[in-house]
């Protein structure tokens, strides 16, 4: 068995370089919630920070959709929920805005949190059904 011993100074160099990597996340993660304030605009990040605006996977969270289930079919549920939305408002597009993905930002369909078409979208599809059923 190997049993390592840390000296003063390399205790010392590890607590900093610990602290410096959770400086250096909390300054991303202060750059990025700037970035999406900038390109979805005040009033929508708000919004959707308030809950009134939802995404496909903040819906499925909402209905208790464990991650897998929103990995595997997330995106296919938000087809069948933007088709709803298109029916019910005679061809018009949901609202867009911008969410850090994946590692990059992209460009994710948002409705209003109380919109049915959402319950009748993850209706539609087959592998959500059971999160709307009752």
């Amino acid at each position: 068995m190997t049993t390592t011993l840390y000296t003063r100074p390399r205790a010392a160099r590890l607590a900093a370089a610990r602290i410096i990597r959770e400086r250096l996340v909390a300054a991303k993660t202060v750059a990025l919630v700037r970035s999406l304030r900038a390109l979805n605009g005040f009033w929508m990040t708000d919004l959707l920070d308030k809950g009134e605006f939802v995404t496909v996977t903040t819906a499925l969270t909402n209905l208790g959709a464990d991650a897998d289930t929103i990995r595997r079919y997330g995106s296919w549920a938000g087809k069948k929920i933007k088709a709803a939305y298109e029916d019910a408002y005679e061809g018009r597009e949901p609202v867009q805005v911008w969410k850090y993905l994946k590692g990059e930002f992209r460009q994710v369909y948002a409705y209003r949190s109380t919109e049915p078409v959402i319950n009748d979208g993850l209706a539609a599809y087959p592998r959500t059904a059971h999160l709307v059923a009752a």
